[in-house]
């Protein structure tokens, strides 16, 4: 281990810089690494995930579906719904979020500026509508996310940034030349494997299939 931290890793802890630029510094630290999966990741947190792209368990968030139900002439609104169908609950409790950092960071910074650090998406209506366990009938149904779940996302991105720049001092000295000699094999082989591990060592709980509605009910036009 180097006798001072890389100066890049005292930024990253002091927030002098954002998660944004600790990942683009971190492309370009591993740009020789030649590894597609480890590459794959750097560049799908930077540019975001594309549909047919495994989501990483960390930006699975749980959500919960409310809206304005009228039973007769009186509507209620904001009320929790229920749903009966499992994989329809699933599905409406559960969201991936496949943005890209930069975008994260915004949502970040709406969340911080809510009023109950928590934000919405909207749901398909008519599809609430037909799998509600309630009388009366939906006329406006959102997904609330879990607090401060884009802060969450972040500071997990974050803290797997720093223990790959911790792993990378360790075994190649101070960072801040943003360059790696990876021409000793043997020894990139052992610190790919444990990079793998900090990407993909997760504690969240994972949601599954079962977050999937059959194609025919749910496609990619019943979001609003």
């Amino acid at each position: 281990m180097p006798k001072t931290r890389s100066k890049i890793i005292k930024d990253l802890i002091m927030n002098k810089i954002n998660v944004l630029q600790a990942m683009q510094s971190l492309y370009f630290m591993l740009e020789d690494i030649d590894d597609l999966e480890i590459n794959n990741w750097v560049n799908n947190e930077m540019n975001g995930y594309a549909k047919d792209t495994k989501i990483p368990e960390y930006r699975k968030v749980n959500t919960i579906l409310i809206g304005d139900v009228q039973v007769g002439y009186t509507i209620y609104n904001n009320v929790n719904i229920p749903i009966a169908d499992e994989k329809a609950y699933n599905f409406f409790s559960s969201f991936e979020i496949n943005d890209p950092i930069s975008a994260l960071i915004k949502m970040a910074e709406a969340e911080n500026e809510s009023e109950e650090h928590s934000l919405y998406l909207d749901a398909n209506t008519l599809l609430v509508d037909n799998y509600k366990s309630i009388n009366g009938t939906v006329i406006r149904a959102r997904r609330k996310l879990s607090i401060y779940s884009y802060n969450n996302i972040l500071s997990i991105i974050k803290d797997k940034v720093l223990d790959i720049f911790k792993l990378l001092e360790y075994n190649y000295g101070n960072l801040d030349e943003l360059y790696i000699d990876f021409s000793d094999v043997q020894k990139k082989e052992v610190v790919l494997k444990e990079i793998i591990q900090i990407v993909y060592n997760d504690n969240s709980i994972s949601i599954g299939d079962s977050n999937k509605i059959n194609d025919s009910i749910v496609g990619d036009n019943n979001e609003n």
